[in-house]
């Protein structure tokens, strides 16, 4: 399904979804609308989003790909999280 079919599902445009983190099963988060890294490790990968920040948890995480505000994570993937800025 692409972004705009979801965000139709949705009722929702393309500015309440200023970015993306599509997890790809154990493998790998696929991330759009990156606008920096924050911090990369093997266990944890951080970057900065419209709005906060995703986080990438898990173990031999690598940068397999980045650019154009895209990130691909590879990696055994634990977890994602989504930090909302509280200004």
């Amino acid at each position: 399904m692409f972004l705009e079919d979801v965000l139709s599902k949705l009722k929702a445009d393309t500015a309440a979804a200023p970015f993306t983190a599509a997890v790809l099963g154990q493998a790998g988060v696929s991330l759009t609308g990156v606008r920096g890294m924050v911090f990369f490790s093997e266990e944890e990968v951080r970057v900065r989003v419209k709005g906060g920040a995703v986080t990438v948890k898990g173990e031999g995480l690598r940068i397999a790909e980045m650019g154009g505000g895209d990130v691909l994570v590879s990696g055994v993937v634990a977890g994602v999280e989504i930090d909302r800025d509280r200004g």
